[in-house]
């Protein structure tokens, strides 16, 4: 994770490192800040009726989806530098629970750092991609190649700007914010995913061991000395988990902001490009429709990702009961009685700053509120079309 954070400085995410990188995030939010503000005042100046053009890229819903990218990339570079400059203490913390760990013979997670650098990869490669096909599906490749840039900063930020205000001195740094509030729009979920393998990855383990151990004790006849022995071994798994649950919860402080901008961010623009997908891709050409079928399917993948990811942590805290409950009569006694109780009332996961709890029900109650907010777009869409139709047949 230390590599990671490294790697985000490139993204103004400083953290405690040294000054010429925290100049270039203190410029970054700043530039950020200039966009957003301006990108609010274009969303009120369109509500209130004082925009000249509202129609297509200009539209309210240009301007407000313009709005939130930015604030979440804005939102996202402060809550991942407090982040960044914490994790130090995380870590120390997260070191020492892991050589209580590691003293008690649990065994490591071999395949841990192979399945980050695979998480890794995978959200850069189809973060890229989605990227690269949102440009060439917004420029005319018809079109001489000079006219690319106009083109695409027009459209893609025409919540911003009118085709007077455009010019190559304003459209490279745009592009540039627009590549960064991207990058940061996907890195933020790519951190909540990677922490919260680790996190699932330490459950899994003690897991694995208590179901060695009770494995153990079933098919051995247990002596007065090693029952005494048995009761120090299942204390010490038992401040295991006291230690896990102790390391979830001060993660958790540290990522609920973050989790909870990721979800909103997420469920927002999920319920837009769906929305734009079934209003506007049939009268797109088919590289525009590629586009939006692709840019769904990949910020659907990327919001279970995140989700499933953070409840395998809510799920693994309580996975060892099977294990327990299998126990013989001959090998319970009082340690495990109470490691019993302690996972069965004990509720352990990560939460968007306790407005809500990252489990599986979670993913379909989004599921559920994204269907039900379709079905109302689409019905004030068709009687905003059918009101129109009406009018215009009246006047002619």
């Amino acid at each position: 994770m230390r590599h990671i954070l490294c790697w985000a400085r490139w993204l103004g995410i400083a953290g405690s490192s040294k000054y010429y990188w925290k100049l270039w995030g203190m410029s970054l939010i700043l530039l950020l800040a200039v966009v957003e503000i301006g990108a609010i005042w274009k969303v009120v100046k369109a509500l209130a009726g004082w925009a000249v053009n509202t129609a297509g890229h200009r539209s309210v819903t240009a301007r407000l989806a313009g709005a939130t990218l930015y604030a979440n990339a804005l939102l996202s570079i402060l809550l991942s530098w407090k982040l960044s400059t914490d994790w130090q203490k995380i870590s120390e913390f997260w070191i020492i629970i892991e050589r209580t760990l590691n003293a008690s013979n649990v065994p490591i997670d071999k395949y841990l750092d192979m399945k980050m650098s695979a998480v890794i990869k995978f959200f850069i490669v189809c973060g890229f991609a989605e990227h690269i096909l949102s440009i060439v599906a917004v420029i005319d490749v018809n079109r001489p190649p000079s006219t690319w840039l106009e083109r695409y900063v027009l459209i893609s930020h025409g919540f911003l700007l009118q085709p007077s205000d455009y010019s190559v001195s304003i459209g490279i740094p745009l592009i540039i914010l627009s590549i960064v509030a991207t990058s940061l729009w996907n890195f933020q979920d790519l951190l909540l995913v990677l922490i919260t393998m680790g996190l699932a990855s330490r459950y899994r383990r003690i897991n694995k061991y208590v179901a060695a151990v009770c494995a153990k004790h079933n098919k051995e006849v247990e002596s007065k000395t090693s029952e005494t022995l048995d009761l120090i071994t299942w204390r010490k798994i038992r401040e295991a988990y006291v230690k896990q649950a102790a390391l979830v919860r001060k993660v958790n402080d540290a990522v609920g902001p973050l989790i909870l901008l990721s979800n909103s961010c997420n469920f927002y623009f999920t319920c837009l490009q769906l929305f734009l997908g079934i209003t506007q891709a049939m009268s797109d050409t088919g590289l525009q429709q590629m586009y939006y079928l692709l840019s769904f399917v990949w910020l659907c993948l990327r919001t279970t990702l995140v989700v499933l990811s953070a409840a395998e942590v809510n799920i693994f805290s309580k996975a060892a009961l099977p294990y327990l409950f299998d126990c013989q009569t001959q090998a319970y006694n009082l340690e495990i009685e109470r490691l019993q109780y302690q996972l069965s009332k004990d509720f352990v996961a990560l939460t968007g700053m306790g407005f809500f709890s990252l489990t599986k029900s979670l993913l379909l109650q989004m599921a559920g509120a994204v269907v039900t907010y379709e079905l109302v777009l689409i019905q004030f869409d068709d009687t905003d079309h059918n009101s129109t139709n009406t009018t215009n047949t009246t006047v002619f």
